[in-house]
């Protein structure tokens, strides 16, 4: 079975191009965090002349506010023929996070920030796996738009959209494999897997493959939202992910994220929140499942959940 990635809307309701030209502003982005990204990831320009035409393209009238959920268009980096004498030159040993950052510096110079290049210096310069934040249960906190790799594409053959604007379904089940499995998996690595293993269907993520990228290979199992089988899952130390709605420049946009674990006596719920690369909190409303009072980003559940089937569950 597959499910739809979640799509960001534009202002006029339509979906954007999904390329690396866009970012979908996430809960604690600024212009300027913004353009000092695009600066470290080699996009010519100052922060403070970035951030002028980050304004400048995207109508913003002050640039001291944005909408979580908007989507930016990104300067586009200007493309010069590769040249053969074009090298790159380390003052000293080499370790992988100099030459990383080499590599990026001589990318965003050429525009070479895609294909080989650009998956030789996320090898590079990716965090270890000990660097990754967690929740206190130990599940791994990622963040679909991390630089690492946010601009990993989904599909067979990366055809598709970005993990970063499309990519919280993927983000979301490598933060609940990671925590069934016991080992880190992040998500461009997952992706690599599903590309591997034939578990994309266009961009559409086929659940039965997903599994198999963990020690165990522990079996997602989609349906119906059933909160009292939810229950018994996250009680049994088994993370579910959620599919959920919640307002995008006016508009319902759905959207993943993993439960993590329930307290039955204050009854709040645990997840690990794909958007934002933090933990939020979730409470039983109308015999479904609604961020409690506070939470920065209102999510409703919308009837769809996977659950995972580990060890003697799998064989039932």
């Amino acid at each position: 079975m597959s499910v739809d990635p979640v799509v960001p809307r534009s202002p006029g309701g339509s979906a954007p191009e999904q390329d690396s030209t866009q970012w979908q502003v996430q809960p604690g982005d600024t212009l300027g965090g913004i353009a000092r990204q695009l600066t470290r990831e080699g996009m010519p320009g100052t922060t403070a002349e970035l951030v002028r035409t980050l304004a400048r393209l995207n109508g913003i009238e002050n640039p001291d506010h944005i909408e979580v959920g908007q989507v930016l268009t990104l300067p586009r980096r200007a493309s010069s023929p590769a040249r053969s004498e074009d090298t790159v030159v380390a003052a000293g040993p080499a370790t992988p996070r100099s030459m990383g950052d080499a590599l990026l510096d001589a990318a965003g110079r050429h525009g070479l920030l895609q294909g080989a290049l650009l998956r030789l210096t996320r090898g590079l310069t990716a965090p270890a796996a000990s660097s990754h934040p967690r929740a206190p249960d130990g599940t791994p906190l990622f963040r679909q738009g991390d630089p690492a790799w946010r601009t990993e594409r989904l599909g067979l053959s990366g055809e598709g959209p970005s993990l970063s604007h499309a990519g919280c379904a993927v983000t979301a089940c490598a933060m609940a494999l990671s925590r069934l499995g016991g080992t880190v998996l992040t998500p461009d690595a997952l992706v690599r897997h599903l590309r591997a293993s034939g578990g994309f269907k266009g961009p559409l993520v086929d659940w039965s493959m997903a599994g198999s990228a963990v020690q165990g290979a522990p079996r997602a199992c989609p349906g119906p939202l059933d909160c009292g089988e939810l229950d018994r899952e996250l009680d049994g130390g088994r993370p579910v992910l959620l599919r959920v709605v919640h307002d995008v420049q006016g508009g319902a946009q759905q959207h993943w994220i993993c439960l993590t674990g329930r307290d039955a006596r204050t009854g709040q719920y645990s997840a690990n929140d794909p958007a934002t690369g933090r933990t939020t909190v979730l409470v039983r409303k109308d015999g479904a499942l609604a961020s409690a009072g506070g939470e920065p980003i209102h999510y409703a559940a919308d009837g769809r959940m996977v659950r995972f089937s580990t060890g003697a569950a799998q064989q039932a």
